[in-house]
């Protein structure tokens, strides 16, 4: 059993017949992925990060040697990201993802 603490977001199996592979989710949004990778680590990374800035910032992605702990850094990643302090976040590229956020709830 590890010592880290609890993801404080869901986390489900994301599809039936991939059972080492997560999505996690803050509400109805995806947040982040992680899944085992064959060489022995587990990768993931944060989805939530739609935005024309994005390919400015430090890569929202990594490793980690289990599914608890690389749930943790893409809630860390995901937890930044809200509070626009991922490296090489700028304001409008949060305000830009909650716009476009808003406008696929909105479209017709």
């Amino acid at each position: 059993m590890t010592n880290l603490p609890k993801p404080k977001y869901t986390w489900r199996q994301t599809w039936e017949n991939h059972p080492k592979h997560f999505s996690g989710y803050d509400g109805s949004r995806l947040i982040a992925a992680i899944h085992w990778y064959h060489m022995g680590w587990w990768n993931w990374h944060m989805c939530w990060n739609r935005s024309k800035g994005s390919s400015k910032w430090k890569r929202p992605n990594g490793q980690a040697d289990s599914a608890r702990a690389a749930a943790l850094e893409a809630e860390a990643c995901y937890d930044a990201v809200l509070r626009c302090e991922w490296p090489g976040m700028v304001p409008e590229d949060l305000q830009y993802m909650l716009d476009q956020e808003e406008w696929m709830r909105n479209r017709p």
